[in-house]
């Protein structure tokens, strides 16, 4: 029989024993910024990826049936859980290339913009969000992802503007790199090269410290701005937009109605090639351009604005200072389609557009992005499963950038009016202000002829009506002698074709009395021969109508020299025939002969006379009744202007 010594054997595991209890145990990893940041030096994400996507799915329950809306609810109100769910979300998605290691490494300056990102986890998530689809296939697909030219894009203009880095401008950088110049809607005036994402922010950033964007641009979430900096247009067109509906009517832009300037636009056939938006206005269009323009004219002005299609038509929705969408230039949403990347009914656009705004589609996102990263599909399926019962106040960590802005868009006040600025005079200069004027007027149409409202610069400023045929003002100026005078005015109108006629009188003669042979309806007092000599851009003589022939004659009182003449017959241009007269002694002899009038001036060879006489030969119009506001005879033009404004 042997006999063991297990002394050494039992104080060999007591020793082990001990040192087992003194060593403390291995402590389980956890996301850090350290060890991120070494990962992006060392080159190679993988393992990293890989730590974080295990610590994420260590907290998932292991069994399906564990997996409650309770739970989940737990996991999504722990910050550092989402931080580390949303960092893996955007290792995964920027995977083109150059890949995101290789992308830092090119530059330094590319490395700090990446550490920079992936440390402030709202951003990052917001990001994220802004990019994610709006539709539900596209959401369920869960396909998209992010290239690295977005982030050089990014980090270009947070280089160039610091103060991209939080707010307003932060969230305008990111939904200009996410949807570029050129990456909405396609249509007609739309340009080849729109332009830059440093460029459109710097657009939108100029324009809004300028104060030429609507209130309601300061509450737009990312996505939101994604609709507007998204423009096919340049940032020049963009520009002339602007400043062509500020000086032509910025009530407009007041009352943030700017998706009515949609139907400003003519309703025909262009007659000009659609080479930029202000050709596009000009020409005109039917439901197609008409669309285009819509979209333009909102976005130009900070409004988000898509295209909208519907049962042979093409319409536009628009975000309006309330914050809802709604339908323009077009029937409601029951009929519309909206295309984001996905395809939408309106009524799911609508849905999906409000749930943008609401936490629960970060919720939602977050348990998608969560299931994604799991192996096995029993526990997917667990977690999609709460995905329809998740509802808004589920969720107490908001989630990217969204505790910026209001649950409900506040309603943007009205910008005020802007005081009249002070107008220094200089010597030889008449200053007349837009409202001061005597006499208004128009025919044709309905509704108020011209209205004196807010200049966008500050004072008044005129406004003739879409819906009159002609309208006038007068002014009464007083010259200290005579001499020619220049009129300066800036004028705005909407389409080619349309014309201002500015007319001075006092210059050529006075007329003693005037007869003719035709009254309409024999109202002498108010469309009598006199109303085309009292020097007024308001009153005519005027025929009856089934009339062609009549003769106007004027008196001028007493022989004077004449060698100019001006007719007026600038609306109902009804007369195809006519000839002037001059009485020599009791013999009447031909001045001249015509054929349209319109607005007619001549010079010829200079008599003296002391009557003449306007003889109407021929109409246009079936039925006949010309009209003429203005004749005038003398030696010297009064002062007169026909400009085509519209071209």
């Amino acid at each position: 029989m042997t006999h063991r010594n297990t002394a050494p054997l039992l104080l060999g595991l007591a020793c082990c024993l001990a040192s087992l209890i003194a060593t403390p145990a291995a402590r389980a990893w956890e996301p850090n910024a350290k060890d991120r940041e070494a990962a992006i030096d060392s080159g190679d994400l993988s393992d990293y990826i890989e730590k974080l996507t295990t610590w994420l799915q260590a907290k998932v329950p292991a069994e399906p049936a564990a997996i409650t809306r309770d739970v989940l609810q737990n996991l999504l109100r722990d910050e550092a859980f989402v931080n580390a769910l949303v960092e893996r979300q955007f290792l995964v998605k920027v995977w083109e290339r150059p890949d995101l290691v290789t992308y830092a490494a090119a530059d330094p300056k590319n490395r700090a913009f990446v550490s920079w990102l992936m440390a402030n986890g709202r951003i990052m998530d917001e990001f994220l969000l802004t990019r994610t689809p709006t539709d539900m296939h596209g959401r369920n697909d869960n396909s998209w992802s992010i290239n690295t030219g977005m982030l050089d894009a990014w980090r270009a203009i947070q280089e160039a503007h610091p103060e991209s880095k939080q707010g307003l401008y932060l969230r305008l950088a990111m939904a200009t790199v996410l949807r570029p110049p050129g990456t909405g809607n396609q249509g007609a005036g739309q340009s080849k090269e729109p332009g830059t994402p440093l460029s459109r922010f710097e657009h939108y950033m100029a324009a809004h410290k300028n104060g030429e964007l609507v209130p309601s641009f300061d509450t737009l979430s990312a996505w939101e701005l994604t609709q507007v900096v998204s423009s096919n247009a340049t940032d020049k067109d963009l520009g002339w937009a602007r400043q062509a509906v500020l000086t032509w009517n910025p009530d407009y832009y007041r009352q943030e109605n700017i998706v009515a300037l949609g139907s400003q636009m003519k309703y025909q056939g262009s007659q000009i090639p659609y080479n930029s938006m202000s050709c596009l206005l000009a020409g005109g269009g039917k439901c197609g351009p008409r669309s285009s323009f819509g979209v333009f004219i909102n976005q130009a002005f900070g409004i988000p604005a898509m295209g909208v299609g519907q049962p042979g038509h093409a319409a536009v929705c628009y975000r309006d200072k309330h914050g809802n969408w709604q339908v323009a230039m077009g029937k409601g949403w029951h009929v519309s389609k909206v295309s984001d990347r996905g395809g939408m009914s309106g009524g799911e656009f609508l849905e999906r557009t409000k749930e943008r705004r609401m936490s629960t589609f970060a919720h939602v996102e977050h348990l998608r992005w969560l299931a994604a990263l799991l192996p096995d599909k029993p526990r997917k399926d667990a977690i999609m499963a709460v995905v329809p019962n998740v509802s808004e106040g589920d969720y107490d960590v908001i989630s990217g950038l969204r505790s910026e802005l209001p649950a409900k868009p506040a309603v943007a006040e009205k910008p005020a009016a802007k005081p009249a600025p002070k107008v220094e005079v200089a010597p030889g200069v008449i200053h007349v202000e837009a409202g001061d004027y005597y006499d208004m007027g128009g025919l044709g149409g309905y509704g108020p002829p011209a209205a004196a409202i807010d200049s966008y610069t500050g004072g008044k400023q005129l406004h003739f009506g879409a819906l009159i045929q002609t309208a006038w003002v007068g002014y009464k100026i007083k010259v200290p002698k005579t001499g020619i005078y220049e009129l300066t005015a800036q004028v705005s109108v909407v389409n080619w074709g349309q014309r201002l006629y500015a007319r001075s009188f006092g210059a050529m003669h006075p007329v003693k009395s005037a007869t003719a042979t035709d009254v309409f309806g024999n109202n002498t007092k108010d469309l009598g021969p006199q109303m085309a000599t009292d020097h007024s851009l308001g009153t005519r003589w005027a025929m009856n109508l089934g009339k062609e022939q009549g003769t106007l004659e004027l008196d001028l009182g007493e022989p004077k020299p004449i060698s100019k003449m001006i007719i007026d017959e600038r609306s109902w241009d009804r007369v195809s025939g006519f000839r002037v007269d001059y009485k020599d002694g009791d013999e009447w002899k031909l001045l001249f002969e015509g054929r349209d009038i319109g607005d007619f001036k001549k010079e010829f060879p200079q008599v003296t006379t002391q009557y003449v006489r306007l003889v109407l030969l021929d109409g246009k119009a079936p039925a006949g009744g010309p009209t003429i506001w203005d004749v005038s005879v003398g030696d010297v033009f009064d002062g007169h202007a026909d400009d085509p404004a519209g071209n």
